[in-house]
C-alpha cells in the first residue's frame, strides 16, 4: 500500500483509497454504504467500486463484511460474556440471522461453536482463496498460515506491568503483512514522508499498531500501521493519516524477537496473565513502542515495549 506509484494519477487514486480503506477502520460499526464511501474517495459509486476492488482484491460490501466478522471472531474470544447477539450488533449487523449465516460460511463455524475452539484449532481453519489486489499482492494461501502454538507455558518469563498512559497522537503509514519486508519498508515510507516536513524529532516515538491477529485473519492480510507521534500544534498535510491512540490503563511488557514471536506473546499473554489477573481487554487493538527506528535497524533486534489496553473485568 506505501510503494511508489507509476504516475502521478495512480498515486492520487492510491491516496483516495486509503482514504476510505481508514474511514472504515473507524467506522466499522457504523452505515458505511456505497454511496458515501465514493463521496469520500470522490468518485461515482460505479467508478469508486471498480477502483476498490482492483486496488484491494475485494468488492467493498465484501471488504466490509471480512472485517466485522473478524472484529466479532476475536470479540467472541476475548469476551466471554458478551453475548452473540451483541457482538454481532456492534460490529454492525442490525439482523442476527444474516450474521450467523455470514459467520458460518466464512469460519465453517457457528458463532457458538466458534467460541468454544481454542487458538490452537482456530489457526487451523482454512480454505484457498484467490486474491487478486494492486495495493496487496498476494499468492493464494492458506488461511492463518502462522504456526502460533507455544513453545514454552503460558506467560514463561513475562513480566507484566499495568500503566496509566496518556494519549498520543501519530502520523500513520498502512500497509499489510503479507508484503515482504512489510515493517521496515512501511516506517521507510513514513519517514520519507516526515523527514522533509520536520515531523521527526529528538522526542519523536516510532509506534507500530495491528489492526488484525492471524488468529482471526490470514496473515497475509493483517493490516500494520507504522506511526510516529506528532509535535504539539503541528499542522498536518492533506495526505497525512493521522489517528489518536486514547489515553487509559494498559498492559505492558517488553519483548524483542520476530513477528511470529510477537503474536505468540500476546496468546501467551491472554491466557497466562490476563484470564487470572482481574482485567480483560478494553479495546482490540493494541500497540507496540520501538526504541529505535525500525527504518532504520531489523526489526526482530528492537527492543519494544508492548502495550494492550486492558479495564476491569
Amino acid at each position: 500500500m506505501h510503494h511508489p506509484s507509476e504516475n502521478h494519477k495512480e498515486q492520487e487514486y492510491h491516496s483516495r483509497i486509503r482514504k476510505v480503506l481508514a474511514h472504515i477502520q473507524e467506522n466499522l460499526m457504523g452505515e458505511l454504504s456505497l454511496e458515501k464511501l465514493a463521496e469520500i474517495a470522490c468518485f461515482s459509486p460505479f467508478h469508486f467500486q471498480k477502483l476498490f476492488s482492483l486496488y484491494v482484491g475485494e468488492s467493498p460490501k465484501q471488504y466490509i463484511m471480512r472485517l466485522r466478522l473478524e472484529r466479532i471472531a476475536h470479540y467472541l474470544k476475548i469476551y466471554p460474556g458478551l453475548s452473540i447477539g451483541d457482538a454481532s450488533f456492534q460490529c454492525g449487523f442490525s439482523s442476527p440471522s444474516t450474521f450467523v449465516r455470514a459467520f458460518k460460511k466464512f469460519y465453517g463455524h457457528t458463532p457458538e461453536a466458534f467460541r468454544k475452539l481454542s487458538f490452537d484449532e482456530i489457526s487451523k481453519i482454512g480454505t484457498l482463496k484467490p486474491h487478486k489486489s494492486k495495493l496487496l499482492p498476494i499468492e493464494p494461501a492458506e488461511f492463518w498460515s502462522m504456526n502460533l502454538a507455544m513453545d514454552e507455558g503460558p506467560g514463561a518469563g513475562m513480566n507484566i506491568e499495568v500503566k496509566t498512559m496518556r494519549s498520543l497522537k501519530v502520523a500513520f503509514v498502512d500497509s499489510h503483512l503479507g508484503e515482504e519486508d512489510a515493517i521496515p519498508n512501511t516506517f521507510k515510507a513514513l519517514t520519507r514522508w516526515a523527514g522533509p516536513r520536520d515531523l521527526i524529532t529528538a522526542d519523536t516515538q516510532y509506534i507500530g499498531v495491528f489492526l488484525d491477529m492471524p488468529f482471526f485473519t490470514e496473515f497475509a492480510k493483517c493490516r500494520f500501521r507504522a506511526c510516529i507521534t506528532l509535535p504539539q500544534g503541528v499542522s498536518l498535510p492533506k495526505d497525512a493519516g493521522s489517528m489518536l491512540i486514547p489515553e487509559g490503563r494498559y498492559a505492558s511488557y517488553q519483548f524483542k524477537g520476530t513477528i511470529r514471536g510477537v503474536f505468540r506473546s500476546l496468546a501467551e499473554f491472554k491466557h497466562g496473565w490476563l484470564d487470572h489477573s482481574g482485567y480483560q481487554i478494553a479495546e482490540v487493538t493494541g500497540f507496540e513502542q520501538y526504541s529505535e527506528n525500525p527504518a532504520l535497524k531489523p526489526y526482530e533486534s528492537i527492543q519494544r515495549q508492548i502495550f494492550i489496553p486492558v479495564k476491569p473485568a
